[in-house]
């Protein structure tokens, strides 16, 4: 409850940017499933407004922004984040990824006594393998980590990695990433969309991943996958949505340098993402390092599209059976794992969809995760209640 019993509990979310990502497209969907639950979500972005900023917008829910440079913090900026935290009135600061977290208790300091919640949504194979800055950011938040009056993890995995690091323990909380069943759900006809939509032949099975070009997504192995499956006389597709994978991207010139440009889709980024899942044969997560609990993986699912994913964040408590889970960096394995998929009679493989979706809907929902944080928000109000009357 907000301290106004008159007033929805007001909720400060603090994040990097709004660009198009995991947990970018996770806040906008967890906001509007607050909205609805009474609860008034507001978003602060520490960069320039980026496309899924429209969703908020969509959703009736305030947004601002910093406007700040990609590693720029300025006077100014602080200046614009006091101003804009008085004028939110929030009774909670819900810091998103690292940057966020950083916002989120820096906020706190101009509206004290107030929650300060972060959210982790990476996952820390190693940390070498981050750039210095997000090196430095991980060690800061490591030594402020019993500041926050909560962490909520979005994997195992990545509680694992981030306690091991120096994050309070005692602070940490699992929710999983939850998914919008009603908008990612089977589609009749979906197939024939992709189909049409990218002059796909229709004897072909589509293999989809979901993804922006990054190393960490590994696309050379997903391709080189969707080569080993041609090379087994299986008539493939590979289709990548996402940023970044133009006509002389690096995944295009690795499918020309493989012989299978003729077996590849890269329409780049979508905003119909949920329309089209439902069309694919079976998802395939490439990725090699960076992933905590993968979105695209559970969308997917929840559309009913069996999936195979490589051996990286919580795919496997995701996927509920290591029998789909391929080890990373290796397309043959990958490759092994989907070519038994496709060679599945159609309706054992929607079978396999079917029991996919199945266990999004009963453990991984967009619901399940708003009232997880919904619990977090309670505990910590009656926390700091108890403190102020002591």
């Amino acid at each position: 409850m907000s301290s106004d019993a008159l007033t929805p509990l007001r909720v400060l979310n603090c994040i990097t940017g709004l660009n198009i990502g995991g947990a970018e497209y996770m806040l906008a969907r967890f906001a509007r499933s607050l909205a609805e639950a009474d609860i008034e979500p507001q978003v602060l972005s520490l960069l320039k407004l980026g496309p899924v900023a429209a969703l908020f917008g969509q959703s009736g829910i305030h947004v601002e922004s910093l406007d700040m440079d990609q590693s720029t913090i300025s006077v100014a900026a602080i200046r614009k984040l006091r101003a804009t935290v008085l004028r939110s009135r929030a009774d909670i600061f819900h810091g998103w990824m690292y940057h966020g977290n950083l916002a989120a208790s820096l906020a706190a300091l101009f509206q004290r006594p107030r929650p300060v919640i972060w959210s982790i949504h990476h996952s820390v194979d190693d940390i070498r393998a981050e750039k210095r800055s997000t090196r430095w950011v991980i060690r800061l938040l490591a030594r402020l980590s019993s500041s926050a009056t909560a962490i909520s993890y979005c994997s195992r995995a990545s509680a694992r990695q981030h306690e091991a690091l120096g994050f309070d323990s005692s602070r940490s909380v699992i929710v999983p990433n939850g998914i919008d069943c009603d908008s990612f759900r089977p589609v009749d006809g979906a197939r024939l969309r992709l189909q049409r939509q990218f002059s796909i032949p229709s004897d072909r099975l589509i293999v989809g991943n979901v993804a922006r070009a990054h190393p960490m997504k590994d696309h050379e192995s997903f391709l080189r996958a969707i080569a080993a499956l041609d090379r087994q006389g299986l008539n493939v597709h590979g289709l990548i949505i996402g940023a970044g994978h133009e006509e002389d991207s690096a995944a295009r010139r690795t499918a020309r340098e493989l012989g299978i440009d003729h077996r590849l889709s890269t329409p780049g980024p979508r905003s119909d993402v949920a329309e089209l899942l439902p069309g694919l044969d079976v998802f395939l997560l490439s990725s090699a390092w960076g992933e905590a609990f993968p979105l695209s993986v559970a969308e997917a699912m929840a559309c009913g599209v069996p999936a195979i994913a490589t051996d990286v964040g919580d795919c496997d408590w995701l996927l509920g059976d290591r029998r789909y889970i391929a080890r990373p960096r290796e397309p043959e394995s990958q490759a092994a794992l989907v070519g038994d998929l496709l060679r599945l009679e159609a309706g054992e493989r929607k079978l396999l969809g079917t029991l996919a979706r199945k266990r999004i809907v009963e453990n991984f929902s967009l619901q399940q995760y708003t009232e997880g944080h919904r619990q977090i928000y309670e505990t910590a109000l009656s926390r700091q209640h108890l403190r102020s009357a002591a």
